[in-house]
């Protein structure tokens, strides 16, 4: 049976002056759309995606998209209309978000974060940025503490970065705990943080336990991203200069930079500290 919205293995069952059909079995025919069908032979076996055109019409291609049904992907606007936008998934007939679909404004040049699918009513494939419609945002003991996760950064809000983990939830990266500039469509590894009360997933970027930050080096990292990823203040300068600026001890600035060095995070030089 054909996966609509997903990738089919199918044969080669007729090849006509300018087009090549696929079996289809109970769907009938498929038309391969790719240029290059011609070079293909009868019964050839192909890994093609296969979807329902503009044009309402089963098609096969062999050009994967950046995008399959139930996924999520990073993808740029390339046309606004009265009833939606429209993406860029590598194919040439582009993926619809329907104006319903859309979480805030979409402009023609910006990336996005959506989810693809298939619409209800006529099985052709659709894409949403209302991710937490299609995704868990609670840990529901699928995840555990400290479990190492892949990270798709979504959206920036208040409280820092939205991610999707692993394709299939929503969890949070917090402003304070983000120690590298991260933009929307990143791809990262991250942490889950401890469980919380609600179920609500909190994110880290960096591995909890032993390389864990102290309330010393998430604020000197704080300060070098707040300042061009630079300091002039070492280990050599004055106890009170570290302190008016950093709000710490000489003594805890020294070992706060000690453990960003070994965890290579910043680079130490005679006249300034800066960000790796």
């Amino acid at each position: 049976m054909i996966k609509l919205g997903r990738t089919n293995q199918l044969a080669v069952s007729r090849i006509g002056a300018f087009d090549t059909y696929l079996d289809g079995g109970e769907s009938g025919e498929i038309l391969l759309i790719d240029k290059e069908s011609s070079s293909h032979a009868m019964g050839d076996l192909l890994d093609v995606f296969v979807y329902i055109d503009s044009d309402d019409t089963l098609v096969g291609s062999i050009t994967m998209p950046r995008v399959m049904a139930g996924e999520c992907a990073c993808m740029s606007v390339v046309a606004l209309t009265n009833s939606g936008a429209f993406l860029d998934w590598g194919l040439k007939s582009d993926l619809f978000v329907p104006r319903s679909e859309q979480l805030g404004d979409m402009a023609v040049g910006s990336r996005c974060v959506a989810y693809a699918m298939l619409d209800k009513t006529s099985d052709r494939m659709i894409a949403s940025t209302r991710l937490y419609k299609y995704l868990d945002d609670e840990n529901n003991n699928q995840f555990k503490n400290g479990q190492r996760v892949e990270l798709l950064v979504c959206q920036k809000t208040d409280l820092g970065y939205k991610a999707v983990i692993n394709g299939s939830h929503l969890g949070v990266l917090y402003d304070n705990e983000v120690f590298t500039d991260i933009q929307i469509g990143d791809i990262t590894h991250g942490y889950l943080k401890a469980p919380r009360e609600d179920k609500k997933i909190d994110l880290i970027l960096q591995q909890p336990g032993a390389t864990a930050r102290t309330d010393a080096e998430v604020e000197v990292l704080s300060f070098l991203r707040r300042h061009g990823g630079e300091s002039r203040l070492t280990d050599k300068s004055p106890p009170e200069e570290i302190y008016k600026t950093f709000g710490i001890s000489k003594k805890a600035f020294k070992k706060a930079l000690g453990g960003l060095y070994k965890n290579r995070l910043i680079v130490l030089s005679k006249d300034k500290i800066t960000l790796v």
